[in-house]
């Protein structure tokens, strides 16, 4: 099976082919926050006009939302999200969990999120395994290989998109919501994100990642300086001489691995079934890896109508 394969049958970077793009991420921050038109979205993430316009086509040919008439004259639309979009909502929960436990002290921090119901609570969203209930942790996980796949790819099965958009940042203004800021680096751009996905198969050295990714020495060499700048990854040297190096997760790295799960879990739910040669198989209780997304506090799923944003 080659790398255009591996790359492609991954479930990991199948989601990320869809959302692994800064300025999606945040368009789909502002919709779950109340965000519906495309002047907010302007205000708000500080993106580009004809930018949000591919962005804004993009999610609605891909079935995350939609356009609704709100103005007749001049005709002006808002755009809501389907039931594919809505699906995408315990992804969006760990993001801002983890964003309200590892963002720099110089980032604004994400306001709490509150579970509404007969008592209301703060939440503290959790993954878990769908079969033990067990809250879901990096070393818990055993990669196993199931069956060689024939190899019935075509490079055209990537996205043209793949790895190809610039590391930009949007110009911080005094209306621009630096909310998921921290994360949004790290997963806003999809090599960075495949990167990191490859870590936590067990890839640590530069040759690893360059003959499993598929990724450009200069691309690869870039993030993973990123990696270690933003502490995902720390260096340690495994041969003097020539001096060899590996990247290995750090807490803070590990700390990622139930937000991607989560991503991975909404490709195998949503999306058709592709073959692949691995598996994740939770150590706990054997099962194959599930999982679910719950209150902390309830144990509950959260929805959408019964979590409150505590926003200014």
């Amino acid at each position: 099976m080659n790398v255009i394969s591996k790359i492609a049958t991954n479930p990991v970077a199948r989601g990320l082919s869809l959302l692994g793009d800064r300025w999606t991420v945040l368009i789909m921050r502002d919709v779950f926050l109340g965000r519906h038109r495309f002047n907010e979205f302007r205000t708000h993430s500080g993106i580009m006009r004809g930018t949000l316009s591919n962005r804004l086509e993009f999610l609605m040919a891909e079935g995350f939302l939609h356009k609704k008439q709100y103005q007749n004259r001049p005709p002006r639309y808002e755009y809501r999200l389907t039931e594919k979009g809505l699906s995408l909502y315990p992804w969006a929960l760990m993001l801002w969990q983890w964003e309200s436990e590892w963002a720099p002290g110089d980032n604004a921090l994400p306001t709490m999120l509150v579970h509404q119901g007969g008592n209301a609570h703060p939440l503290n969203p959790q993954c878990v395994c769908r079969h033990c209930r067990k809250p879901l942790h990096f070393d818990d996980v055993e990669r196993v290989k199931v069956a060689d796949v024939a190899d019935t790819s075509d490079p055209k099965s990537l996205p043209e998109s793949w790895g190809g958009q610039r590391r930009t940042r949007a110009k911080v203004s005094g209306d621009i919501d630096t909310s998921l800021a921290h994360v949004v680096d790290i997963i806003g751009d999809r090599w960075t994100t495949l990167v990191l996905a490859g870590s936590f198969v067990g890839l640590t050295r530069y040759d690893d990642f360059l003959n499993n990714l598929g990724i450009a020495t200069n691309i690869l060499a870039d993030r993973l300086k990123i990696l270690v700048d933003m502490k995902i990854f720390s260096r340690r040297e495994y041969q003097v001489n020539p001096s060899r190096m590996e990247y290995l997760l750090t807490e803070k790295g590990k700390s990622l691995y139930p937000q991607t799960m989560t991503l991975r879990q909404w490709v195998l739910d949503v999306m058709p079934p592709l073959a692949h040669p691995y598996k994740l198989v939770h150590k706990s209780c054997g099962h194959d890896l599930e999982i679910d997304v719950v209150c902390g506090v309830c144990g509950k799923q959260p929805q959408i109508g019964k979590v409150r944003f505590d926003l200014d």
